[in-house]
């Protein structure tokens, strides 16, 4: 009896195929890992401006480790400055012969008094306004109970999502630059907590530069910067609130994907919009204060 032919085994390996599935499955994973992180960040910062570092959300924003204290000593620099201000202007009214209206002393020092006042007592005000912030906010999202499994990326980004397209690499593209979306706005809140925190350091100073005309833009920046900074989560969450009540707000695949992507955009435009309205709000009180003295001027001409 002689033995057939000897045939060894074949193995057939498609690179493309093998390069897909592992592509597949790494972007599987870091969706999936990026997923519980941002669930976290986004509990703490979407919803309200409060101290994260305290034990509940109701911990009040300026009790934030460091604020306070570095608002006391820039009070006490403040009050300090208050001497300097008053021989500036002082000076400028001699140099100028008095015709310096703006630097005469039955107006600087009651200017001077206003900005101390503000100054030293700004975390009680600045924490007023953040409360008023938190209210719109609760007012946004309580009625329509919207928590972290309402939001138009979680169903896309879920993990029945990302299972069933393990097999279409185009759809994992797309959960991928999701989530990364995902990260810039949870940084974006991350950036806006860190800003109100110097902000609210630095008001006493900003209290202070309000006195002189001649650094009252300067304050007028700090109030702009905080004003968008603090209510931008108002607008967003004002976004959301109109994203999460559409029928397809939950869908799958593709189409909730992209409605995602629409809700994350018009959520990072917010700030921007809101910055140009305080510019354009500036531009209607300088317009305002040159009729008012042009209507001035015409009086004191007719007389």
């Amino acid at each position: 009896m002689t033995a057939g032919p000897l045939t060894l085994p074949t193995f057939s390996i498609n690179p493309l195929e093998l390069l897909d599935r592992l592509l597949s499955s790494a972007i599987a994973q870091f969706v999936d890992s990026a997923r519980s992180g941002l669930d976290q960040d986004l509990r703490a910062y979407l919803f309200s401006t409060h101290d994260v570092a305290g034990s509940s959300a109701a911990s009040a924003f300026t009790r934030t480790p460091g604020v306070a204290s570095v608002n006391h000593l820039l009070a006490l620099a403040s009050s300090a400055l208050l001497l300097g201000i008053l021989l500036y202007s002082g000076l400028r009214m001699v140099l100028s012969g008095g015709g310096a209206t703006q630097h005469q002393l039955q107006v600087v020092i009651p200017r001077a008094m206003a900005g101390l006042a503000m100054g030293v007592f700004s975390l009680p005000l600045l924490q007023q306004l953040i409360d008023l912030n938190n209210a719109l906010c609760q007012v946004l999202v309580g009625g329509a109970s919207v928590n972290l499994g309402d939001l138009p990326w979680t169903s896309p980004l879920s993990g029945s999502a990302v299972t069933s397209s393990s097999n279409n690499l185009f759809l994992l593209l797309f959960a991928a630059a999701l989530a990364v979306a995902v990260v810039i706005l949870a940084l974006a809140y991350v950036i806006r907590y860190t800003l109100l925190a110097v902000l609210c350091a630095s008001a006493p100073l900003a209290a202070c530069a309000w006195i002189l005309p001649e650094t009252r833009g300067l304050a007028r920046q700090w109030g702009r910067l905080f004003t968008v900074s603090l209510f931008m989560q108002v607008g967003q969450l004002l976004v959301l609130r109109v994203a999460t009540t559409l029928a397809f707000a939950s869908g799958h695949g593709l189409a909730g994907m992209l409605y995602a992507f629409a809700c994350l955009y018009l959520m990072l435009r917010v700030p921007g919009a809101l910055n140009v309205a305080t510019h354009y709000q500036s531009s209607l009180e300088s317009a305002g204060r040159r009729w008012s003295r042009a209507v001035r001027h015409l009086a004191v001409d007719a007389v």
